[in-house]
């Protein structure tokens, strides 16, 4: 389910006009026109928006798709480097919410971390696949 650009926590009512004006309302406006190389160039020049700022906001569009996703989070899950399902699922719940937390302590941010139980939702649907694989015996997952 597409979230509309002013849900998303982190992209400033500034940005939210601009990208209104390009055409982009939701998360699925902006994955179709951010998933075309020649397009997103186009985007970036046409809106003055920098490619990293698209980047985070592209990032925070892919994981506003898991469900039970929480708003308030993405700030932080994106500055820890996930920037979608397929990185958030490489991480046990207990290994995320350790890793969120040192990146907020790092990094100084002010943004919640979600707790374990926050987490642990995500997961409740998830498939695992091929990079979703427990790690052996003995080894700490990231």
């Amino acid at each position: 389910m597409a979230a509309k650009m002013s849900e998303l926590h982190g992209v400033d009512a500034n940005h939210v006009t601009t990208l209104k004006v390009a055409g982009i309302e939701n998360t699925d406006d902006l994955m179709k026109i951010w998933s075309d190389k020649e397009k997103r160039a186009g985007l970036v020049e046409s809106t003055g928006i920098a490619e990293e700022q698209f980047m985070k906001f592209a990032g925070m569009a892919r994981l506003s798709r898991v469900k039970a996703m929480g708003m308030q989070f993405l700030p932080i899950l994106v500055a820890a480097g996930i920037d979608g399902p397929k990185r958030l699922f490489t991480y046990t719940p207990e290994s995320l919410v350790n890793h969120l937390k040192e990146t907020a302590a790092d990094k100084k941010l002010a943004d919640p971390v979600p707790t374990l139980e926050d987490v642990k939702s995500w997961y409740s649907d998830h498939k695992p696949g091929p990079q979703a694989t427990p790690a052996p015996e003995g080894v700490v997952a990231k």
